[in-house]
């Protein structure tokens, strides 16, 4: 396969590597968008259609390469990075109701991709990824979004070499509340083992002990973000608290979005949702995760959280309050 103009409506659902060599394999999109919480459902959607369970494409990076140097994708307007259990899709579902937009919710491509070693993974071939998931789907697409996995902000100074001149935000919340949230339904992340592809590696004394070694990656994703905050431009720290007000001011100043009157009323019924389960209406649920938080979360969240928690916090209050204080 090495025309790209036979890959018009195609994109890549998945990457792997057999016997050495790099693979891409291509599935049928056609003009659908990602409207779907996550792009894995999306995915999923597709992969139940006919055509993809028998016409399915393989090729190597070589093809993708080239693919985004004849359809180079729509501009990366914005990057979202997460501490987890934050409010990230409700963000991600919040752009893709603009009418110009196209998000990217956590592409399981991308995560794979920064698992491999140079040169597979170079700053050329990230481009190129994103420029394959992020093909304009509507006349009116003029701009996308890609928003991480939690785990991704070991990657961060990688994601910003590739798109250096991209706004950026970490999104993040009070440790307990999000660790409240992983003990009732655990994360990829906290399960002993799982983030060693991608350069976290917990202590040896949290192996048998889900919750202690789910805690420590989170307090490692608070450190690179303060650390990012530091080291690189374009940077915005929100807390779940300031949400959902702060998306229709800091976020769309940040991103550089105009939204007119009636974008504004669209972006505001989203907000009234539960933005994992669309029927359902969003309920806050800080009080009462804190309120049920049990002695080994508390002892937890003391032990590896509260300090990056508060410097981030420390971070985010004194850089608006120098905002405020601008002539």
């Amino acid at each position: 396969m090495n025309n790209t103009d036979a890959l018009a409506g195609w994109l890549p659902f998945f990457l792997s590597a057999h016997d050495g060599q790099r693979q891409v394999e291509w599935g049928y999109m056609g003009r659908e968008r990602f409207t779907e919480p996550f792009f894995l459902d999306t995915l999923q959607i597709l992969l139940r259609r006919p055509f993809n369970q028998l016409f399915r494409r393989q090729s190597g990076l070589d093809l993708l390469l080239a693919r985004a140097q004849s359809h180079p994708g729509l501009p990366l307007k914005g990057m979202i990075f997460h501490m987890s259990r934050c409010g990230s899709t409700l963000l991600t579902q919040w752009l893709t109701a603009l009418p110009d937009s196209a998000v990217l919710s956590e592409p399981e491509p991308l995560d794979t991709l920064l698992q491999w070693p140079t040169p597979h993974s170079d700053t050329e071939t990230i481009q190129a990824l994103l420029a394959a998931l992020g093909q304009p789907r509507r006349k009116s697409d003029r701009r996308l979004f890609l928003k991480t996995d939690c785990w991704h902000m070991a990657h961060i100074d990688r994601l910003l070499a590739a798109f250096p001149d991209t706004p950026w935000i970490f999104l993040y919340r009070n440790p307990v509340e999000v660790l409240v949230s992983h003990q009732r339904m655990p994360g990829w992340h906290m399960v002993p083992g799982t983030m060693a592809g991608h350069g976290l590696h917990p202590p040896d004394e949290l192996w048998n002990n889900p919750q202690g070694n789910g805690a420590w990656i989170l307090s490692a994703i608070l450190d690179q973000a303060k650390q990012a905050m530091q080291r690189h431009r374009n940077g915005l720290l929100l807390n779940y608290s300031e949400l959902p007000e702060a998306l229709e001011h800091k976020l769309s100043i940040h991103f550089g979005l105009t939204l007119s009157t009636q974008d504004a009323e669209t972006l505001h019924a989203v907000l009234g949702r539960n933005s994992k389960h669309r029927h359902a209406e969003f309920k806050a649920d800080a009080a009462e995760k804190r309120a049920v938080a049990d002695t080994q979360i508390l002892e937890l969240a003391e032990r590896w959280l509260d300090k990056p928690y508060r410097l981030l916090e420390q971070l985010r209050i004194g850089n608006a309050t120098d905002l405020s204080n601008r002539p």
